[in-house]
C-alpha cells in the first residue's frame, strides 16, 4: 500500500502508520511511505491518501489497466501538468472508457525525484477532527490536545482491539479518539474537576468510558496500552508534586502489568524507566515549548 503522508509532522505520521500496519519493511520517497498493510484506514491521523500499489518504475509501465478501472477514471498527480499526459494513456488502455472527476478509480501519479509511483485511491482522509477541538467541547480546559495528534498517539501504541488507559486523562481528549476508534477506555485522573469535565465531554460526543478518581501511581487496570498526556506547568493538575518524580514514580508502578506506554511530555523534562525507548518524535507547540512523544515498551 501507498501512504501519502501528511507534511505537518512527518516522522509521527510515518511511525503512526507503522505502528498499525506491523510492516517489518518499508520504503519513503519524500512524504509517500509504501509498505504491506491491512487495517482500518480510517484511525489514521495524519495520512491524507492511501493507495493500492500498481507500480513503482523510473517510467510508466505497461499495465492492465481493466484489472483496476471500475465505472469511471481520473487521473491525480503531484505535478498536476502531467494529468493531461498521462489520462490518454489509461483512456486507449480500456475497452469502454469514461472518465469522471468525482470518479470511482482514481489514479495517482507522484513524480519523486527518478521515480514514478503510481496506484489507486482506497481510502481519503475526511475525518473533521476540527468539530471536536477541546475549545468546543463543555468540559474545556486550555492545555487540552487537539484530537487530531490526540488519535494519533493512540495510534503509536498499535492497538487495534481492546482497552486503552489513560492514567492522567483530564478532560480525557485521548480516551474520546480511542472510543470513537472503537477501543474500550478507561481514564483516571486525581483531580474531580478533571473527571467531571471528561464526563461531559463523552455525553456530548455519545462515546462511552469508565472515568473515575484514581492516582496514577496506585491503580492498577487491565489494558493493552497506557496513552497518556501527564500534567506539567503551572495550570496542570499536579497536586504540587515535583513532576519528574511523578513521571518516575508512574512508570515505575505500571511496569510490571503494562507492555506499551505512549506519554507525551516537555523536552525538559528527563524521562526515567525501566521500559525500552521503541520510538522518539516531537511535537513543536510554540518557541518556548516542544513535546517530546515516547513509546516504551517493555
Amino acid at each position: 500500500m501507498i501512504f501519502e503522508l501528511s507534511r505537518d509532522n512527518l516522522a509521527l505520521a510515518q511511525q503512526e502508520v507503522l505502528s498499525l500496519a506491523k510492516a517489518k519493511h518499508y520504503n519513503i520517497y519524500d512524504n509517500l511511505l509504501v509498505c504491506k498493510a491491512n487495517f482500518d484506514y480510517s484511525r489514521l491521523a495524519y495520512t491524507n491518501l492511501v493507495l493500492e500499489e500498481i507500480f513503482i518504475d523510473t517510467k510508466i509501465p505497461k499495465v492492465h489497466w481493466e484489472k483496476y478501472y471500475r465505472k469511471n477514471f481520473c487521473v491525480r498527480s503531484n505535478i498536476t501538468a502531467k494529468e493531461k499526459d498521462i489520462a490518454p494513456i489509461i483512456w486507449y488502455a480500456l475497452k469502454n472508457p469514461t472518465v469522471n472527476m468525482h470518479a470511482e478509480s482514481e489514479f495517482w501519479f507522484y513524480f519523486i525525484g527518478e521515480k514514478i509511483i503510481c496506484g489507486k485511491k482506497v481510502y481519503k482522509r475526511e475525518e473533521k477532527f476540527q468539530k471536536r477541538r477541546p475549545d468546543l467541547r463543555p468540559g474545556f480546559f486550555p492545555v487540552s490536545l487537539k484530537p487530531k495528534l490526540a488519535r494519533a498517539l493512540v495510534n503509536l501504541s498499535g492497538v487495534k482491539k481492546g482497552t486503552i488507559w489513560d492514567p492522567f486523562c483530564g478532560t480525557g481528549g485521548i480516551l474520546l479518539e480511542a472510543s470513537l476508534m472503537g477501543l474500550k477506555a478507561v481514564g483516571t485522573d486525581i483531580d474531580p474537576l478533571m473527571i467531571r469535565a471528561a464526563k461531559q465531554n463523552f455525553e456530548k460526543y455519545t462515546c462511552k468510558a469508565k472515568l473515575f478518581l484514581g492516582d496514577a501511581r496506585k491503580e492498577k487496570i487491565k489494558c493493552k496500552a497506557i496513552v497518556t498526556d501527564p500534567p506539567y506547568g503551572r495550570r496542570a493538575s499536579t497536586k504540587k508534586e515535583n513532576v519528574e518524580k511523578l513521571y518516575t514514580e508512574f512508570l515505575a508502578h505500571v511496569y510490571p502489568s503494562v507492555e506499551t506506554v505512549v506519554l507525551m511530555a516537555p523536552s525538559s523534562i528527563k524521562i526515567q524507566s525501566n521500559y525500552t525507548l521503541f520510538w522518539e518524535g516531537e511535537d513543536f507547540v510554540h518557541r518556548s515549548l516542544t513535546r517530546n512523544i515516547y513509546v516504551l515498551k517493555k
